[in-house]
């Protein structure tokens, strides 16, 4: 079982919401592992998977956090580690590394048989380009991957969150739901009437607001029922897509 981790741009939190889900889906005794396809501003490994693997529990190797060989592929939890801080088709372009479809779909297909889900974290927005001729939507959309959308919860964020949902839609891909996450700030009769305008407009299940805290651990109790319905909705749609394909 696999769910993609995309955002409505950068910055939104998708590191921290993919670290939680996973923390809250293990503690329930699922084995659960992590996948970032290209990780950019990092030069050797993948920052991003160290900060979820470490909050896993896990301590620090190769293995899980995708050192990189010569050309550029690190291991399968993190294919792609490129040092420039930009979209992964200009990271990949300064590195001379080519990133190629393959090699993630080949690391997805080991990295899926080794657990029960694979999270996979996305990179910046869904339509950010992983090459001059793919968007990283397409490759979700080649992989058949259901998708759960990270976005702010404040002021701004209904045509982030709803162009993104027509993206996704655009290209046939299954939403698991939105997942609102707060930067603190906010006016909350705007952020109320933001989870309640995406779900109408955006006809799609808002799972809620995670609360901004000061430590990740902080916010598991915020995150575990969300993690149970957005694990059920996933349990859902595996059986509608094995039904229908037969």
């Amino acid at each position: 079982m696999i769910l993609f981790v995309t955002g409505t741009d950068t910055g939104v939190g998708k590191t921290f919401i993919t670290a939680l889900l996973a923390k809250a889906l293990a503690d329930q005794g699922i084995d659960v592992k992590v996948q970032k396809w290209v990780s950019t501003g990092n030069s050797n490994l993948s920052e991003d998977c160290v900060f979820i693997y470490e909050l896993l529990g896990n301590k620090p190797g190769e293995t899980i956090y995708g050192l990189q060989d010569t050309t550029g592929f690190g291991s399968d939890t993190a294919p792609y580690c490129l040092p420039l801080p930009a979209s992964p088709h200009l990271a990949a372009e300064q590195a001379g590394v080519t990133i190629k479809t393959k090699v993630i779909r080949d690391a997805l297909i080991r990295l899926e048989s080794s657990c029960e889900i694979l999270i996979v974290e996305g990179v910046g927005g869904v339509l950010v380009p992983l090459s001059r001729a793919m968007l990283l939507a397409d490759l979700v959309a080649d992989l058949k991957l259901p998708a759960l959308v990270v976005a702010r919860s404040g002021l701004g964020t209904l045509n982030h969150t709803l162009l993104t949902l027509e993206a996704l839609r655009h290209r046939d891909i299954q939403i698991v739901g939105v997942l609102l996450n707060s930067q603190g700030d906010e006016d909350s009769s705007i952020v109320r009437d933001n989870q309640r305008t995406i779900a109408e407009m955006g006809q799609v299940e808002v799972f809620g607001v995670l609360p901004r805290m000061k430590s990740p651990l902080d916010a598991l109790s915020s995150i575990a029922p969300m993690a149970d319905r957005i694990l059920n909705v996933l349990k859902d749609l595996e059986h509608f897509f094995k039904k229908s394909t037969r």
